[in-house]
């Protein structure tokens, strides 16, 4: 799939010459671990751009975000402390 993109691109930029160079955004889905995902990106010599890194932010906290979401689905709130409080909720109803 990467090759007919870069293909893709490749025709489009004929016409259109002002940027030679690819960019590829990471975000967290997983299939960019993939060994043949990554060898493709490296024969196409697209640049990676990384999510930038927060030491403040543990990866444990990533498994709660869904759940959170799931959660406060179709909620409207009226006001920040509304949100908080729901926000507090959740997380004091979470299990460790």
């Amino acid at each position: 799939m990467l090759s007919k993109v870069s293909n893709t691109i490749r025709e489009k930029r004929k016409k259109n010459i002002k940027r030679q160079v690819v960019l590829f955004h990471q975000d967290n889905a997983r299939p960019h671990v993939s060994a043949m995902t990554d060898w493709t990106l490296y024969t196409l010599e697209w640049d990676f751009i990384h999510q930038p890194y927060n030491p403040g932010t543990l990866l444990s906290d990533y498994y709660l975000l869904p759940h959170l979401q799931l959660n406060i689905d179709g909620t409207i709130f009226h006001s920040n402390d509304e949100v908080i409080n729901e926000v507090d909720r959740f997380l004091d109803s979470r299990t460790p």
